[in-house]
């Protein structure tokens, strides 16, 4: 299954949520490489980046699109955070408290988009 959320910077909101699920950003090996190449990018201007659940069985996938995110998210994540300094970590990486709540918090990331953590 793959998760998809639509972007404006696919490579630098792919490092946030890493950080956020604890997950790993796919590598890129050489043919990607070189196929991105042939279209004029790099992986740093890829506007499609996956990150992979450790088991494979679940792809978070960013896609850039190129109209800004106007309302509310209609679905969103829950995340479960390891510790404080976790919530602390995506707060330095541009998270954003929008609302707290007993046992949890909105949040959203760099890009505006809601998820919901917990610990």
């Amino acid at each position: 299954m793959e998760i998809v959320l639509d972007c404006r910077h696919a490579a630098s909101l792919a490092r946030f949520w890493e950080v956020a699920l604890g997950w790993r950003i796919r590598p890129y090996d050489e043919a990607e490489i070189a196929r991105l190449a042939t279209l004029g990018l790099t992986p740093e201007t890829d506007p499609t980046v996956a990150i992979d659940s450790p088991d494979g069985s679940l792809v978070f996938f960013l896609q850039e699109v190129p109209e800004p995110k106007t309302g509310k998210n209609r679905m969103h994540v829950d995340v479960r955070l390891r510790d404080e300094a976790h919530l602390a970590h995506l707060l330095r990486l541009g998270a954003t408290v929008v609302s707290e709540h007993e046992g949890w918090q909105v949040l959203a990331d760099p890009e505006g988009n809601e998820f919901c953590a917990r610990m």
